[in-house]
């Protein structure tokens, strides 16, 4: 009977927030990149390699972080849109741009985690 407001308005769990979140900001991310393909009248270029392992990392990251809940939500789902952006200028060939937005996001540090004794 002592559980709080928010708890009662969203039962999820810190990871299933984020994973919802960052699912949204994908769908949102194709979404628009589709539109703007079709716009252009130019396919998306190929996700490059370098891309494709910093992007892993990152999105390990973010998971692990949200897990451990080390991190406010609004600053992993500042992540979560860096890491879109990147993908997003990985995407247009902006490889560069792309790793440096993947670097900003791996910026989060290490997940810190509490043991129990």
């Amino acid at each position: 009977m002592n559980e709080t407001v928010l708890s009662r308005q969203n039962p999820k769990t810190p990871r299933a927030r984020i994973s919802s979140l960052l699912l949204g900001l994908a769908g949102a991310v194709v979404a628009l990149a589709a539109g703007a393909g079709a716009t252009a009248g130019e396919p998306a270029g190929p996700f490059a390699t370098a891309c494709a392992l910093k992007e892993t990392k990152v999105i390990t990251l973010i998971e692990d972080h949200g897990d451990a809940e080390d991190l406010p939500a609004d600053r992993l789902g500042d992540a979560g849109l860096a890491m879109l952006r990147a993908r997003s200028a990985c995407y247009e060939g902006r490889v560069d741009e792309a790793l440096a937005l993947y670097d900003t996001v791996l910026k989060l540090g290490p997940v810190v985690v509490m043991r129990k004794p």
